[in-house]
C-alpha cells in the first residue's frame, strides 16, 4: 500500500515550514515598503502604488493568519489506522472478486510468449519456436474452454491517498485557495489543494485475449522466414494492445460504512456508543462530498445522511432500528457499487 500526501508529522512540518518561510518573507520584503507608504506615500513611486502594497501586505498576512499550525496537527488513532486498514482489505478483496478470472491454459500461454520474445530478443530463434508452439496449443485449450474469451486482466494494484483533516479543515483550506487565486498566487494554491485526496486508487490491466492465437501464429511465420524483428514486433504489437482501467473509491464512503455497520451489531444498552459511531460516519460523508466525490452522485449522499439522522432518531426513541440499518446499509453498497462501476480508461 502507498500511503501519501496525508497530513502526516512529515508533510505537516513541510506545509508549516513554507508557510513561514512565506510569513517571513512577507515581512522582511513587504514590512519596510509597508512603513515608508504609511510615512510617507510619496516615496513609493505615488500614493496608489503605496496603498496598493500596503493592501497586498495585509490580505497576505490575514491569509497566513488563517493556516493555523494545530489545524494540521491531527494525529491518527490505532482505531482509526486498523479501520482503514479493514476497509482497504474489503475493498480490495471485493475488486477482486469482481474480475473474470483467466484460466491456467491462458496465464500458461501468455507466460510463454512473453517467454518467447525474450528469447528473440537474444537471438535464440528455436528457442522461441518451441515457446510459440507451446503458447499456441495452450492458447487453442484455452478457447476451446471458454470460446468467448475477452479482455482478461492480467494485473491489479491499488495506491492509497489519506487525508486525515477534518470537514472543517477542507473548508478552511479550500478557502484559503480561493483567497490565493483570486491574489494570483496560483502554485501556493495548488499547493495547498494538492492533499485533498482521501481515496482508493484501483488500475487494473487487461490484455485482449482473442489477439494473441493469431498473434502467435503470425510470429512463427516469421520466424521459419528467418524474420525475427517482424516476429517481435508482431508479439509486443499485441501486447501493447492492453488497457489500463482505473477505479476511484473515496475513502470516506466505505469509512462511513464501516462504522454504520458496526454500529448497527452493537446491542440496544449501547446507545450512546451506537450515537457516537452514527456521528462519525456522518462526518465522513461531508468529508467525501467537500472533497468532490460525490459531485455525481450528490442526491445519493444527501440519501445516506437522511437515513443515518433517522436512525439516531429512533435510537433515541423507540430503538426499532433494525429495518433501518438494513435499508442503510443497501443503500452504502448500492453508492459503493456506482463509484466502483465509474471506471476510467
Amino acid at each position: 500500500m502507498k500511503r501519501k500526501f496525508s497530513l502526516s508529522l512529515i508533510t505537516t512540518v513541510l506545509l508549516l515550514t513554507s508557510t513561514a518561510v512565506l510569513a517571513n518573507s512577507y515581512k522582511d520584503t513587504l514590512s519596510t515598503q509597508e512603513q515608508k507608504a504609511l510615512a510617507n506615500p510619496k516615496s513609493v513611486k505615488g500614493s496608489a502604488a503605496a496603498k496598493a502594497q500596503v493592501e497586498e501586505a495585509m490580505l497576505k498576512e490575514d491569509f497566513l493568519a488563517k493556516v493555523k499550525a494545530g489545524d494540521f496537527k491531527k494525529e491518527v488513532s490505532k482505531e482509526e489506522s486498523q479501520r482503514l486498514k479493514n476497509v482497504v482489505n474489503d475493498v480490495m478483496q471485493k475488486h477482486k472478486s469482481s474480475l473474470k478470472k483467466a484460466s491456467k491454459e491462458f496465464m500458461a500461454a501468455l507466460n510463454d510468449t512473453i517467454m518467447a520474445l525474450q528469447a528473440i530478443k537474444t537471438d535464440k530463434s528455436a528457442e522461441a519456436q518451441k515457446l510459440l508452439q507451446k503458447a499456441e496449443s495452450e492458447f487453442t485449450e484455452a478457447f476451446k474452454k471458454e470460446p468467448k474469451l475477452g479482455m482478461i486482466p492480467v494485473l491489479d494494484n491499488a495506491e492509497i491517498i489519506t487525508f486525515n483533516g477534518s470537514p472543517a479543515l477542507i473548508r478552511h483550506i479550500k478557502n484559503a485557495a480561493v483567497e490565493l487565486l483570486q491574489d494570483n498566487d496560483t502554485q501556493v494554491a495548488i499547493d495547498m489543494l494538492t492533499p485533498l485526496q482521501d481515496e482508493i486508487i484501483i488500475k487494473t490491466q487487461y490484455v485482449p485475449a482473442y489477439l494473441y492465437p493469431k498473434a502467435v501464429k503470425e510470429a512463427q511465420k516469421e520466424l521459419k522466414a528467418g524474420k525475427k524483428d517482424a516476429a517481435f514486433s508482431t508479439i509486443i504489437t499485441a501486447l501493447d494492445a492492453s488497457q489500463l482501467e482505473t477505479v476511484i473509491i473515496p475513502i470516506p464512503l466505505i469509512t462511513a460504512q464501516d462504522m454504520v455497520l458496526e454500529a448497527s451489531k452493537l446491542q440496544k444498552s449501547h446507545k450512546k456508543e451506537a450515537l457516537a459511531l452514527l456521528n462519525m460516519a456522518q462526518i465522513e460523508l461531508q468529508k467525501a462530498v467537500l472533497l468532490g466525490y460525490a459531485h455525481q452522485y450528490q442526491k445519493a449522499y444527501k440519501d445516506l445522511d437522511k437515513k443515518i439522522e433517522a436512525i439516531k432518531t429512533e435510537i433515541k426513541g423507540k430503538n426499532v432500528v433494525a429495518k433501518l440499518y438494513d435499508d442503510l446499509l443497501k443503500s452504502f453498497k448500492d453508492l459503493g457499487k456506482k463509484h466502483h462501476d465509474n471506471k476510467s480508461k
